[in-house]
């Protein structure tokens, strides 16, 4: 099918920033074969189109890259509509790693809890979730789910994947200068393996794998080992969350001698195929390594007030990445129900760290863009195939409708659409030059039979997980 959208105002998200305030993309295929202003659209490109959209009063933009986000729908949501039952998270006051130490652990165990029916199901509706708000890609870090049914459910929706299974074979207890292992390192490795061969370079083109780790504090040196082994194996990248809490370095000191960030540059693993979320906490001398080594570093702004870390204000780390050059990337990170997409992501991205480094030009908008869109796809290893509206990329991008009041006195529709848009706001999603969201609506499955399926599924599911110990 040969795809023409034309009038569209249309930010490219490329390396030069590229605007274009009425403008034509060709799509031939999966992928952009042409775009411009419309005073340029050849006469070939229009004769060719066997389906075109007119794009007046929309917004265009490249498909949102989610780099780092945990499917977790089949968790029970405990919480109260009057903020009775809250009290301070493990992520809270510095953080307490012996608590999320036992919680990652008993989170690596769940999949094998579910059937993979119940587990397609509770994936496609929470993946959904995600489509639906824009994110033609994510990177699974780790989640409540079968690799399997996370993948055969990204490729039941068209969106496209970095499966992952969590590793977590140790946990650190309160206090303690040891660690104690809680989980067989070899039989997750050998998970590791068979996802790989299953699922990586998969033939739909929407698929490949990603092993990931919890953290410093939940992995012995033989999980880290292996999880570079496997990832130089496949040329994938990796991914963990490093340095994110304040609390952890002393914790992993009595244990290990060193800090998170140190062990693992002395186990070789920083390096530009490490995707490292939630690095905030490094010392003078770690941070000059992360730049140096190329590390991908990712945040996930939005959910740090819901979780009570500081990952942004403390140490200032993350936006001093961005104001000096490196690619960071924005993600949405993952929870029991949905808590926004790459929307609202981006929008306390660019706000927080406008707001912590008391400059306005330390995160604008197109660099909001870039943390969720190229900069995101590039944490993944995709940068070739997605993350800018370019020639020769596929063909992932979302329509946003940009006639009402909110946009009327503004010049400049993408930063009022971060400041005072959502994820509801996506009206039309196409990846690989396929429209997956038309008008708000899978054009391949019902969104009231995903959610009852879904229902179906949580009901037995939970009744044979547990809870941590």
């Amino acid at each position: 099918m040969s795809v023409l959208i034309t009038n569209a105002f249309i930010y490219a998200s490329d390396e030069a920033n590229t605007v274009i305030e009425s403008g034509w993309i060709a799509i031939e295929g999966n992928a952009i074969t042409g775009l411009g202003p419309m005073s340029e659209l050849p006469d070939t490109v229009k004769a060719r189109a066997s389906q075109h959209m007119d794009a007046k009063g929309k917004l265009v933009l490249p498909g949102f890259v989610n780099p780092h986000w945990h499917e977790s729908f089949v968790a029970p949501n405990h919480e109260k509509p009057d903020d009775s039952d809250l009290v301070p998270t493990p992520y809270s006051n510095g953080g307490d790693v012996a608590a999320l130490g036992s919680m990652f652990g008993f989170i690596s165990t769940v999949g094998d809890k579910l059937s993979l029916e119940e587990g397609v199901a509770i994936a496609r509706w929470s993946m959904w979730t995600q489509l639906r708000s824009g994110s033609t890609a994510l990177g699974d870090l780790g989640s409540a789910n079968l690799p399997d049914a996370m993948a055969t459910a990204a490729i039941d929706l068209g969106m496209r994947l970095r499966v992952s299974r969590w590793g977590s074979d140790i946990m650190i207890p309160r206090g303690a200068s040891h660690f104690e292992v809680i989980a067989d390192t070899q039989k997750q490795t050998d998970d590791w393996v068979q996802l790989f061969e299953t699922w990586h370079g998969h033939p739909s083109g929407l698929v490949d794998g990603m092993p990931s780790v919890t953290g410093a504090f939940g992995s012995s040196d033989a999980q880290l080992l292996a999880m570079k082994e496997i990832a130089d194996k496949y040329h994938a990248p990796y991914a963990t969350h490093l340095a994110p809490l304040k609390c952890e370095r002393a914790a992993m000191v009595r244990v290990f001698g060193c800090s998170p960030i140190e062990r693992f540059d002395r186990l070789g693993l920083l390096t530009d195929r490490l995707l490292a979320v939630h690095t905030a906490y490094a010392s003078e001398e770690e941070y000059q390594r992360l730049r140096d080594t190329g590390v991908n570093i990712c945040h996930s702004p939005a959910h740090y007030g819901m979780l009570g870390e500081s990952t942004i204000s403390e140490t200032g780390q993350i936006g001093r990445f961005l104001k000096e050059g490196a690619w960071v990337s924005t993600s949405s990170d993952g929870d029991v129900s949905f808590t926004g997409g790459m929307c609202e992501a981006m929008r306390a991205t660019h706000l927080g760290h406008n707001e912590a480094h008391n400059c306005n030009t330390t995160c604008p908008p197109t660099l909001a863009l870039k943390t969720g869109t190229l900069y995101a796809a590039n944490a993944l290893g995709w940068r070739d195939r997605i993350g800018s509206l370019e020639v020769g990329k596929q063909a992932d991008l979302v329509v946003i409708d940009i006639e009402d009041y909110r946009f009327k006195l503004s010049n400049h529709p993408l930063r009022t659409f971060l400041v005072t848009g959502s994820s509801k706001d996506i009206e039309s999603v196409m990846v690989g030059g396929e429209w997956v969201v038309v008008e708000g609506k899978s054009p391949r499955f019902d969104e009231a039979q995903l959610y009852q399926d879904y229902l179906s599924a949580i009901s037995s599911a939970r009744q044979r997980i547990g809870r941590p110990s």
